[in-house]
């Protein structure tokens, strides 16, 4: 019943994941804190294109739910340690919002992995919530990549350019 959700979803975040990085390969090279938010998008989308994969998998239900729940804690370690690189050197805190969706993304996944050990497909509704949220918080991690990434940087030449006396280099 839910392998055309996961289809679908799971080759989405596939199709996107190249895009994370291929068009801004200039910023996201010379920012620590953009390569590990672009690899922090990467992640959202592999969990969800790994977590569809093992959910269209012909295999008892227990087993997809032991599947999820390690994919959930990879994915949670994994969304933990690159954003706190990100923020590494720097003064900024977490993200209140960034936070809650990466522990809603994890806890969905979990939980529909809890009540497939178990014998339950019930709680794949947590596990559709969860997917949807990390295809559309990697589409929102995408466009700011696309839009944003490096805007500080031309900003601050910009600045230099304006300021009284300046003249811009040939």
């Amino acid at each position: 019943m839910w392998t055309t959700l996961a289809a679908t979803v799971g080759g989405s975040a596939a199709g996107l994941t190249f895009i994370v990085v291929a068009f801004r390969f200039d910023v996201v090279a010379t920012s620590q804190e953009y390569r590990n938010r672009a690899a922090q998008t990467v992640s959202l989308f592999l969990t969800t294109t790994v977590t569809a994969s093992l959910v269209t998998l012909p295999q008892p239900t227990w087993a997809l739910g032991v599947e999820l729940l390690v994919a959930a804690a990879v994915s949670a370690s994994l969304l933990s340690v690159l954003d706190h690189a990100a923020r590494r050197g720097t003064s900024q805190y977490a993200r209140p919002i960034l936070v809650v969706a990466l522990v809603v993304f994890a806890a969905g996944i979990a939980a529909a992995g809890l009540f497939a050990t178990v014998g339950s497909t019930n709680g794949m509704g947590f596990y559709a919530a969860s997917s949807l949220l990390g295809l559309m918080w990697g589409v929102y991690g995408t466009w700011v990549f696309l839009t944003q990434a490096g805007a500080d940087q031309i900003n601050a030449v910009a600045n230099v350019h304006d300021q009284l006396g300046t003249v811009p280099a040939a």
